[in-house]
Parts: structure tokens; sequence; C-alpha cells
């Protein structure tokens, strides 16, 4: 059997229905790599048995975590803040980090994983969110040479927040910044974790993107033959 990946759900409520989803590019992007997905749902009594089952986790893209995490009240700049959510993925990240297992974050994936390690967030990049928020392409970020990510030094990618990291987690460096300083991607210094601001999963055929995915999968199949 291939390695299991689990992927966060997300929320939509619609006619007063709540649904928890998984957009398809994030499976489409994995299942390719022979790795089987799975959308871990919320409200299971007994999660860690679920977590048990996965051979590594993607924590997706999706709205903001509630300041609260990082020692701040939200004064309205943090939006439609989902308190299941943000519990769900400090669940995730505590599990991967305690049984070594691989974890990629994107976007909100990447601001859960500094929250829950023990960083800060901006709650608004104020008059740098021209720069950072609905950029379909074209968003210039500078990398640091690292021996998964063989990165050109400058690369445009897209961007959609309007969050970012503030206060680094202990044990997270980072590997790739915007030209304004704000962090775009970082890589635990022990484990098998890194994650990245922009969304990979959009650009399927970007050279960025295939490093992305095919590290992961790398790192997930590395982790299951050690554990054997």
């Amino acid at each position: 059997m291939f390695p299991l990946i689990g992927i966060t759900p997300r929320i939509l409520v619609e006619d007063g229905i709540e649904k928890q989803f998984v957009n398809t590019r994030y499976v489409d992007r994995l299942t390719p790599r022979k790795l089987n997905t799975v959308m871990l749902t919320l409200g299971n009594e007994d999660e860690e048995k679920l977590f048990e089952l996965c051979d590594g986790f993607l924590i997706t893209g999706g709205t903001d975590v509630d300041p609260k995490h990082y020692g701040e009240t939200n004064i309205g700049l943090s939006k439609a803040v989902i308190n299941r959510l943000d519990e769900f993925d400090r669940k995730i990240i505590r599990y991967a980090i305690k049984h070594h297992k691989p974890l990629l974050g994107i976007c909100r994936g990447l601001q859960s994983l500094n929250v829950f390690l023990g960083g800060s967030l901006h709650q608004d990049l104020g008059d740098k969110n021209d720069m950072h928020n609905r950029m379909p392409s074209g968003h210039l970020v500078h990398t640091i040479p690292h021996p998964l990510f063989p990165f050109e030094h400058h690369i445009h990618v897209n961007s959609y927040h309007h969050q970012a990291i503030k206060d680094l987690a202990p044990g997270l460096k980072v590997i790739a910044t915007h030209e304004d300083g704000t962090i775009e991607m970082v890589i635990h210094e022990s484990l098998p974790i890194f994650a990245v601001q922009w969304h990979p999963e959009i650009t399927p055929d970007s050279p960025i993107s295939k490093i992305i995915f095919d590290r992961f999968a790398e790192l997930i199949y590395t982790n299951k033959k050690s554990v054997r």
C-alpha cells in the first residue's frame, strides 16, 4: 500500500449547513507521486488513532489563526477565525513532532506551524498587503541555499495572504524571504517538516512546485522505510 497522507479540512457553510472539504488541487499534487490521501475530519473521538494511520500530513491554506494562540487579542484584523480548526492543526503538528512524521504546511499551514511551535504572526500586513495578497504570479522571493531545495536564488511565486510570520518559532529555520523581509518558507532544524507561505498546489507545472512536492514525497518514503 502506498503511504497515506492526512490532509486537514477547511469549513464552508452553505444555507446554514456546515461542510468540511479539501481542495482537489492538494490531492492532485500527491496522488501522482504514489501517495494516497485522506481528509482528516473534525470531531472524531479518538484522533490519535486516526493520526496513527497516516505516514505524513498536509496542513492546507485557509482562514486566519486566532491571535490568542500567540498571546495577542484579535482587534478585528484576524478574519474568519475557527477555533476548532486551530485546535485541530495544533494537535496534528504536535503529533507529527512527537512521532517524527513528515509534515508540509501551505499558507495557513506555515502560519499554524509557526504559532503552535511558539512563534507569532503579523495579524495584518497593512501597507504591505498589495505586495502579498491576490498575486497569481510575479511574487519575488529570495532563497537561501539548502540541500533539499535546489531553487534558484531568486524565484517568482504566487501570493494570497494578509498575515505572515512575525517572531519565528524555536526549531524553525528560514530558507526563503520576500524582498521586504517577510518569511516565505521554513524548515524544521531536525525533523522532516517544512512549510511555504505561497500556494504551490496552484501551479503544478512550475519547477518550484515540483521541487516542493517531490521533496515532500521523498521525505514520506524515507521516513516510512526508517520506521519499518
